[in-house]
């Protein structure tokens, strides 16, 4: 293949040029992998981007973005004088990656040797699945303590308005695409259950809509509770009349420290 003859055919397989390239002097494409979402096929077309003469074989290799935005190599770079049959076999090459059981991502290769998630879910939950349910059932008995306590109080008629609110916002939860998260299970009386190590799933979209919906893809349930009653918004509304006689779940967000605010 000639020099026009590899850009006419990266450009019509829908690949993009990058604007540089850190190790060397050739161009680079890259596109969207055609089945998976977080997965670019990346091509080292070969071409001296000073001469613009063909200076070597073509390269191709498979990269995962993970939920930090970072470019994770997941094959082996492979390197051919046909592009066309290079972009095949590494597009069919997805199949034989490895894939994280707990959040989904594909592994990769890290300095070390070792084949790890590309998420690296494990540093935000393995090790606080415990201490985190703990905290947050306390957390929780404690304010419903509180709640209980000032109720019961005599209040003069402004401090009855806004305690009442306050009581009727909804709360929203900043949930973003890539977020790792779990389920809170939250009882008419206040009380909580955190699904922390049971329960585990990666947010695919967030479409901000009246409802604040929210696409995530579940990986993980060793709980009781059915799929059917996992949240699918980042809204929640403690005082409204659900919240009075039946028990409510909500998300929560694992990989990076996320309250909830009222909307």
């Amino acid at each position: 293949m000639s020099t026009v003859q590899r850009k006419a055919f990266l450009k019509k397989d829908g690949f993009t040029q990058h604007k540089s390239n850190a190790r060397g002097n050739t161009i680079i494409y890259s596109r969207k992998h055609s089945t998976e979402k977080f997965v670019r096929i990346v091509v080292d077309s070969g071409i001296d981007k000073n001469t613009n003469k063909i200076c070597g074989q073509a390269k191709a290799k498979l990269v995962y973005i993970n939920r930090e935005n970072h470019w994770r190599v997941i094959t082996k770079e492979v390197s051919s004088n046909t592009i066309s049959s290079l972009v095949q076999s590494q597009s069919n090459s997805i199949s034989s990656v490895p894939q994280c059981k707990h959040c989904n991502a594909k592994k990769f290769t890290a300095k070390s040797g070792n084949v790890v998630c590309a998420n690296a879910c494990w540093t935000t939950w393995g090790n606080k699945k415990k201490t985190q349910k703990k905290k947050s059932q306390k957390t929780v008995e404690k304010k419903s303590q509180k709640t209980t306590q000032k109720s019961s109080q005599k209040k003069s008629a402004r401090t009855y308005k806004k305690k009442s609110q306050k009581n009727q916002s909804i709360y929203l939860l900043d949930v973003q695409p890539g977020d790792l998260v779990t389920v809170e299970e939250i009882s008419p009386k206040g009380g909580m259950n955190d699904f922390t190590g049971f329960i585990l799933g990666i947010v695919v979209e967030v479409n901000k809509d009246n409802l604040d919906t929210v696409n995530v893809q579940w990986s993980t349930n060793k709980s009781a509770l059915p799929h059917y009653s996992f949240p699918t918004t980042r809204l929640w509304d403690p005082t409204g009349p659900s919240a009075c006689a039946t028990t409510q779940h909500r998300l929560k967000v694992m990989s990076r420290k996320v309250e909830w605010v009222i909307k």
